[in-house]
């Protein structure tokens, strides 16, 4: 399994190098806790990971299922987590009370927007709305567009947002805007040519199981 190794706390490298999160635990939880299939975790660049499931190099990720992905992995049926978007802005712009009053991602027209280079979400939401999109090698480069003031937002998952939005590098130098835009899915995907990909039937059984929620774990061995 690859992950994209910038996206604390779903996937990041510990300092042992490492993949860590929340991510991993759930694909050790539903691959070789339920299903005993022994598991190896390797973070990279996210379009990279997302190139090699696609060449056969590795067997799957977790993630939003856009259409070019499912075109080379199967997703589960069920999303294994679900969370906010949110919009993410420097205190100093002066765009900042007008960024406060976007409802939709239509409304983001007006604004420069910074993004990172893979993400399947923004290919499919933000880039048909011709948006002035400015893009980084990852997502710590794209907050750092937002924090010199080089674009105006950045939109991105919610959960990751107010954990790095506590660390030094960004600590009252980027603030989260109260708009709630959309909900971000992340699916379980196999590649279709990985020799695992008739697992998949059985991850959709598990995860409907899983009680409603954004966090709540699989069931226990004992329930399954």
């Amino acid at each position: 399994m690859v992950y994209f190794g910038d996206f604390a706390p779903f996937s990041q490298v510990d300092a042992a190098g490492r993949v860590r999160g929340m991510f991993v635990d759930a694909t050790d939880n539903i691959m070789r806790d339920k299903l005993g299939q022994p598991v190896e975790h390797q973070a990279f660049p996210w379009a990279r990971a997302q190139a090699m499931v696609k060449g056969g190099e590795a067997d799957g990720f977790m993630t939003v299922p856009t259409p070019e992905r499912l075109t080379y992995a199967l997703a589960s049926a069920k999303p294994v987590y679900s969370f906010p978007m949110c919009i993410i802005a420097s205190p100093d712009n002066p765009k900042l009370e007008a960024l406060r009053r976007v409802r939709t991602l239509e409304d983001l027209r007006p604004f420069r927007v910074g993004h990172y280079i893979g993400s399947g979400w923004a290919d499919v939401n933000l880039r048909p709305l011709g948006l002035d999109i400015q893009w980084a090698a990852d997502l710590t480069g794209a907050m750092r567009l937002v924090a010199n003031g080089r674009v105006d937002a950045l939109v991105d998952n919610a959960v990751s947002m107010r954990l790095r939005l506590t660390g030094p590098e960004f600590h009252g130098k980027l603030v989260e805007l109260p708009n709630a835009l959309a909900r971000q899915p992340y699916h379980f995907c196999i590649g279709r040519e990985s020799p695992f990909a008739d697992l998949m039937p059985q991850v959709d059984m598990l995860l409907a199981k899983r009680p409603a929620g954004p966090g709540n774990p699989l069931p226990s061995a004992k329930a399954s």
